[in-house]
């Protein structure tokens, strides 16, 4: 019983993947930021000794629909990509912008 839970769980995992994959790849942005704005902020949300955020990453993040961020805060996809959240909900004040309110 339990490993067919769990092959529910991970199909159903894949599917969100795979739904927000398309989602992004067709509008080619997620809340504002293209895969590459994404990818210049990884090394400031992910492995045991993160780096501050580039100014890369803080140019990215000004153009970000930052409240838009926060339906992702809680995601599983964010673990599988090997994102903290916590390091991630982060990030606009480590570049001194205002932190969206996501408890709304």
């Amino acid at each position: 019983m339990e490993a067919k839970q769990n092959l529910v769980i991970f199909v159903a995992t894949l599917v969100i993947v795979a739904a927000i994959g398309i989602e992004m790849a067709s509008a080619d942005s997620l809340c504002g930021l293209t895969i590459n704005d994404l990818m210049t902020c990884k090394s400031a949300v992910s492995g045991p000794k993160p780096l501050p955020p580039s100014d890369k990453c803080c140019a990215a993040l000004t153009k970000a629909d930052l409240p838009c961020l926060c339906t992702f805060k809680n995601s599983p996809m964010l673990s599988t990509f090997k994102i903290n959240s916590t390091l991630a909900m982060d990030l606009p004040s480590k570049c001194k912008l205002d932190s969206p309110n996501c408890s709304a």
